[in-house]
């Protein structure tokens, strides 16, 4: 069964869901609540969904607008400025946020063993977790705080992953294509 996104790409929508999402990790960053409140239709407030988001709109940078460009610098900055004055807050909900999104993907590959048609459908759920997890995971690397724990964790979901993916087409919208090599992100090259 071939796995097709539904994720629809927008760089405006993406570039605003970062510029709040940063302009809302003071709280966030040492309130105890895992998934911030956002406006409008926007997804929770994570650091992976930020970090997912920031990575990828300066992988993509030569295809935004200036203005686009102004607001992912402004977001990365806010960023960059609660890692340094907040950083011990900051680097707990990288931990506690890579272990929640661990047990949701071990939740949604255990939902693919007796149900391959389901497994297909939620595939792309499944990998935009993934994705977040990832970038948690660098991130705790370039802090120095990725434990040995998390990356048996993350080596135990892949290992999942693999029994019911095969190598396929980037299943994301083409214009992503760039910012996700096929190497790194192989779960993002499925069927």
């Amino acid at each position: 069964m071939v796995t097709r996104s539904i994720i629809r790409f927008d760089f405006e929508r993406d570039v605003r869901i970062a510029d709040a999402m940063a302009s809302r990790l003071k709280p966030y960053v040492y309130e105890n609540e895992l998934y911030g409140l956002m406006p409008n239709d926007y997804p929770k407030l994570t650091l992976g969904g930020l970090l997912m988001r920031l990575h990828r709109l300066k992988a993509l940078s030569n295809l935004l607008t200036p203005k686009q460009n102004e607001l992912r610098q402004q977001a990365q900055a806010k960023h960059d400025e609660i890692l340094r004055d907040w950083r011990v807050a900051y680097e707990g909900k990288i931990k506690r946020e890579f272990q929640a999104r661990l047990v949701s993907l071990n939740g949604l590959l255990d939902e693919c063993n007796g149900n391959p048609e389901r497994c297909a459908e939620n595939y792309p759920l499944l990998a935009e977790t993934r994705v977040m997890t990832a970038a948690l995971a660098e991130e705790a690397e370039a802090l120095n705080i990725f434990s040995t724990d998390m990356k048996n964790g993350l080596g135990a979901v892949d290992n999942k992953m693999h029994r019911f993916t095969e190598h396929g087409s980037f299943i994301w919208d083409e214009r992503l294509h760039s910012a996700y090599p096929d190497k790194k992100f192989w779960y993002l090259y499925v069927k």
